[in-house]
């Protein structure tokens, strides 16, 4: 018996990694960032790189938050 997935299970993947994919992004920033006095200094220093760090932060927040919620619902809603 071959196991075919619908499309609409193909979408649910691939959105699940671009979600991981950009978290890990965020992921890779933030280590960077901290690791890197003068990167550091940069974001304080320009408004655009602090635009970019926010943004970066709300991405690994939220990114934690969809993939620790979405584990968590494929963990209580196995068929």
């Amino acid at each position: 018996m071959t196991f075919m997935l619908s499309n609409l299970e193909v979408l649910v993947k691939k959105i699940w990694l671009t979600i991981g994919g950009i978290w890990l992004i965020s992921v890779i920033y933030f280590l960077i960032y901290i690791n890197l006095p003068a990167m550091q200094l940069a974001v304080n220093e320009n408004g655009f790189l602090s635009l970019v760090h926010g943004i970066m932060d709300l991405i690994l927040l939220g990114g934690t938050f969809a993939l620790v919620a979405g584990g968590l619902y494929r963990l209580f809603h196995r068929r």
